[in-house]
């Protein structure tokens, strides 16, 4: 079966189209992306190393049970790249031939491509029409094997030098011992990524298949807590108003407002897993609360007047 087409200016090397013929489930999304971009790279490198100096139109990188086929087509200036089964590869060579014809029919759309890859979206149909009648295509994932796609990705690759290979390291443990020293998540997951980044160049594939399950893992922890964001800010707004309302004609320092507090600590605590600042406003306010007896009845009314003004939409704290 054919796993992906990809589409690159053989000058530049630059990715400007692409298709994917795999089942990847919304759980395996997140990995699917990191390991891709690792195989997208490769290929990028070889259409960019070989476009000068190519011999043979055709170019056979064997992967283990896979195979990357990649096409040059002078006449739009771009080089095809198609990931498959190693076993299909007498189908495939088939209808590279007339993958090839059609795409030359878009010659204008290439040689005059201005960076939109929008504009490409215009060869989804087409392609897929023409692959799925030529050639078999099975719903299943290159991520069934990765460990072995990614071994086989790095044997391909030069060899860095022991000076290269030592700073690469020593950057990404820095950053390993920042990721679990940090609460931010935003943070941890922006250098997660670069631990993968960092990981693919050292062909480290423990590391790289790990990093991938930890970003997984921290989204999921983002997603919770924006959820009780939400949870927070609503019980916050509910307990103030109960407060007040218990109050009725007494003043503000009469008022019990521990629910009040409880909340938009909580609040705030789970504002600062997300934000580097800002979170202190709320953090603040909850204290100001609770040791009302300490704060003017002039900025008191002010800090429940700031509270019950508060946005009910979450994303407008993340900023």
């Amino acid at each position: 079966m054919i796993y992906s087409i990809f589409l690159y200016q053989s000058h530049t090397g630059l990715l400007i189209y692409e298709k994917s013929f795999q089942d990847i489930s919304a759980g395996k999304m997140e990995m699917f992306s990191s390991f891709f971009s690792a195989i997208k790279t490769f290929v990028s490198e070889l259409v960019l190393g070989d476009s000068q100096d190519r011999s043979n139109e055709l170019t056979n990188i064997e992967l283990k049970d896979y195979i990357i086929l990649i096409t040059s087509l002078p006449k739009i200036k771009v080089d095809m790249a198609i990931i498959a089964d190693k076993e299909d590869i007498k189908s495939i060579n088939k209808v590279i031939p007339k993958l090839i014809k059609l795409l030359n029919k878009y010659e204008q759309l290439f040689l005059l491509w201005n960076g939109n890859k929008d504009e490409l979206t215009i060869l989804d149909n087409p392609l897929t029409e023409s692959i799925v009648s030529n050639v078999k295509v099975v719903r299943k994932s290159l991520l069934e094997h990765p460990g072995q796609m990614l071994k086989s990705i790095w044997a391909h690759k030069k060899k860095l030098s022991e000076e290269n290979v030592e700073n690469l390291i020593q950057e990404r443990d820095l950053l390993i011992y920042k990721i679990e020293n940090i609460g931010n998540l935003p943070t941890k997951i922006a250098m997660s990524k670069t631990v993968i980044d960092l990981s693919e160049k050292l062909n480290d594939e423990l590391t790289f298949l790990k990093y991938q399950d930890e970003i997984i893992k921290l989204k999921n922890e983002l997603n919770d807590v924006k959820f009780k964001l939400s949870y927070y800010l609503e019980k916050t707004r509910e307990a103030l108003n109960e407060a007040i309302c218990k109050l009725g004609d007494k003043p503000l320092h009469l008022g019990d407002f521990k629910s009040t507090y409880l909340n938009l600590y909580s609040f705030s605590t789970k504002l600062k897993l997300i934000k580097e600042s800002g979170w202190e406003i709320y953090r603040d306010s909850a204290t100001k609360l609770i040791e009302k007896d300490m704060v003017s009845e002039h900025d008191l009314s002010q800090i429940i007047q700031d509270l019950l003004k508060m946005s009910t939409n979450v994303e407008d704290y993340l900023s």
